[in-house]
This record gives C-alpha cells, sequence and structure tokens, in this order.
C-alpha cells in the first residue's frame, strides 16, 4: 500500500449521479435509495502535518471511494514538509488544501468541520487507508436508523511501509452497556479520527474537538456524541491504520493515559450531573494506584512487541508479550486475538445502543 497514489498527480471523474426520476426509477425503492446516497455530500476532513511520505496514498483512496459526491478539505496544521503541495497538485476539482498555522490536529479538524459544507462529515488521518466501499457502507447505516448519529468500522492494522497487515482493531457496541461506557469514556470501538462519519449537524452541536486535549480529543467528543443518539459499528474491515516504530514513546503514553482517565471522569461526573474536574486540577492531583500502573505497563509492553513485530524483531516481541500476559492475562490475550490475521469478510453491522 505504500506510495499507492504517491506523488502523481490524479484526475478521478465525478461520479455525481445526475439522473432524472423516470416513472421507472420511482417505482424502484431500490434505485431511489441508491441515487439518496449519491446524491449526500460527505465532508472529509484530513489533518495533515508533515506526512508527505503517505498523503498520496491518503487521497487516492479518498478519491476511490464508491461514493464519489465527496468535498475533500486537508487542513495543513503547519507542516514544514511538501505535503501539502502534493495534495494541492492532485487534480481533482473536489480536493482543497486549507494552510494555517501548527495548532495541532484538534484545531485542524475543527477548522475543517468549519469549512464542511456536507451534511455528513467524515475524519481521516493522513497517514491512514480507506477501502474503496468505507463510506457507501458506512453511509447505507446511517441512513436507515436516524437514532444512529455516528459510524465506525473495523480497521486492520498496517505496518509504516504499507505491506504487512497485523490483525485489526474494532469492536461490537450494539448494547445499552456498550453505550454508557461510551458515554463515561471508558470505551472507543474504533479508530475514530480515521474510521468514523457522523451527521455534520451533531458533530457541530456537540462542540467538535476539545483542543487542550492532546492525543485524546477523539474520546472526548465520542463521549459527547453518545449522549446525541447510537453509535454504529461495520464489523468488517473498512480502511488501514497505519503503526509506525517511533509511535507513542513511554513518556507519550504515560500521558496519553493520563489525558484518557481525565476524559473518562469529566464524561462520568457529566453524565452523572456532577460537576466536572478541570484539566489543570486534575493534573497537579494525578496518582497512579499500584494496579493502574501494572496495567498501563502491560498495555505499553503489549504495544511495544506490535511494533517489534513490524520491524522483524521476534524474539524480544514475544519476551514483552509475554511479560504483559504476566501483568494482565485477559487483557493481553483479548488484544492478542484482535490481532491475529483476519480477511475481509461481509458485511455485519453493529449498533450501539438504541
Amino acid at each position: 500500500m505504500d506510495g499507492e497514489g504517491g506523488n502523481r498527480r490524479r484526475a478521478l471523474p465525478r461520479h455525481s449521479a445526475q439522473l432524472k426520476e423516470t416513472p421507472e426509477l420511482i417505482d424502484s425503492v431500490g434505485v431511489r435509495a441508491n441515487l439518496r446516497e449519491a446524491a449526500m455530500l460527505v465532508s472529509v476532513i484530513i489533518p495533515l502535518y508533515n506526512t508527505e511520505k503517505y498523503i498520496g496514498a491518503c487521497l487516492g483512496s479518498v478519491l476511490s471511494q464508491t461514493h464519489q459526491e465527496l468535498e475533500v478539505i486537508v487542513v495543513d496544521d503547519g507542516s514544514t514538509d511538501g505535503g501539502a503541495a502534493i495534495a494541492e497538485g492532485i487534480a481533482d476539482q473536489r480536493v482543497r488544501v486549507d494552510r494555517g498555522a501548527n495548532r495541532g490536529g484538534a484545531a485542524a479538524r475543527n477548522r475543517g468541520l468549519a469549512l464542511a459544507k456536507g451534511e455528513i462529515v467524515a475524519f481521516l488521518d493522513a497517514d491512514d487507508l480507506w477501502y474503496p466501499e468505507k463510506l457507501s457502507e458506512q453511509i447505507s447505516v446511517l441512513q436507515s436508523d436516524r437514532g444512529v448519529v455516528a459510524v465506525g468500522a473495523v480497521f486492520q492494522y498496517v505496518s509504516g511501509n504499507g505491506r504487512r497487515l497485523l490483525g485489526r482493531t474494532g469492536q461490537d457496541a450494539r448494547d445499552a452497556d456498550s453505550r454508557e461506557l461510551l458515554q463515561r469514556g471508558r470505551l472507543m470501538p474504533f479508530p475514530f479520527n480515521s474510521s468514523l462519519i457522523a451527521w455534520t449537524d451533531t458533530v457541530r452541536a456537540a462542540g467538535g474537538f476539545d483542543e487542550s486535549l492532546p492525543v485524546v480529543e477523539d474520546l472526548d467528543l465520542m463521549t459527547r456524541l453518545a449522549l446525541a443518539g447510537s453509535v454504529a459499528t461495520v464489523m468488517r474491515p473498512l480502511g488501514a491504520y497505519r503503526v509506525h516504530s517511533d509511535s507513542l514513546s513511554a513518556n507519550r503514553h504515560a500521558k496519553m493515559m493520563m489525558l484518557m482517565r481525565f476524559v473518562e471522569k469529566r464524561a462520568t461526573a457529566r453524565l452523572e450531573g456532577r460537576s466536572a474536574p478541570d484539566l489543570e486540577s486534575f493534573v497537579s492531583s494525578y496518582r497512579l494506584t499500584r494496579a493502574q500502573r501494572r496495567r498501563d505497563g502491560a498495555a505499553r509492553r503489549f504495544r511495544d512487541a506490535g511494533l517489534l513485530v513490524l520491524e522483524g524483531r521476534y524474539v524480544r516481541a514475544t519476551a514483552l508479550c509475554a511479560a504483559a500476559l504476566v501483568a494482565r492475562p485477559s487483557y493481553t490475550l483479548r488484544r492478542i486475538a484482535m490481532r491475529l490475521p483476519v480477511r475481509r469478510t461481509p458485511s455485519a453491522v453493529a449498533q450501539g445502543g438504541s
């Protein structure tokens, strides 16, 4: 997958399904449904920061969607490489680049959200990929039940060079208990920033991304979207989440875990009608219990083991995985199961709550 699209200038046709409603079409419920889907504009928001190596393949996967009624908003977040120029060089009128100073991923996504004209908004990180039917399958779920406000999908892990798949990430969140976990910030059923599509008005009404929360702004927005309605997951791989060998150092991992706990505490307080803590006071009083330290250590070791597998360093990866298994057996076994090779199976949909 690496380099797919690359630095080529592409001119893909725009299939806008500009058809007239003949009596034959009016008599065909299925065709009318397809027309409604084809006419629905999706705003795809891609924050871009120094991912020159991957942006061509990323945009190629968007422009190759079976659902072609798109506007693609690439928000350049103060990049210092040539990624924005690559995006600007794509000869497709649906792609536009908005350049600005470096303010972080949350601010870039909010900027794209402010510019979006589509009834549906979709998010994608510049180093990830979509499979061709991704949007089409998710839109059909979103349209089939107005109680559903957002739809994600299972994603496959892919190595930095795009040549190796390592299992999948994503889970069924259909039951009421899972929806409450979403509302409390205790569950992220799919890779939010590259998987999610949602009604644009719902995301705006929820307040968009909290720009004070680096790394976990996606989890925070999920807690608010889950208050607005049901969240669904397409339970088959519809995209690829790229894992880099330089992903998340130990210090960044510790910070991420701290911020995840802040989001959970704030979301739970909001759900229960209590006053929520502010970030500064939470950080100043933050202390880990022994159980939390062990849990975080196991998660970090398992993640590092996965990165080592991608690099072909299997002996060290096995040792780290064993250490994670000793610290947290149930967690580690569950994660191992999710990393097993997976084929792209027929679509199945799981809805989060009612």
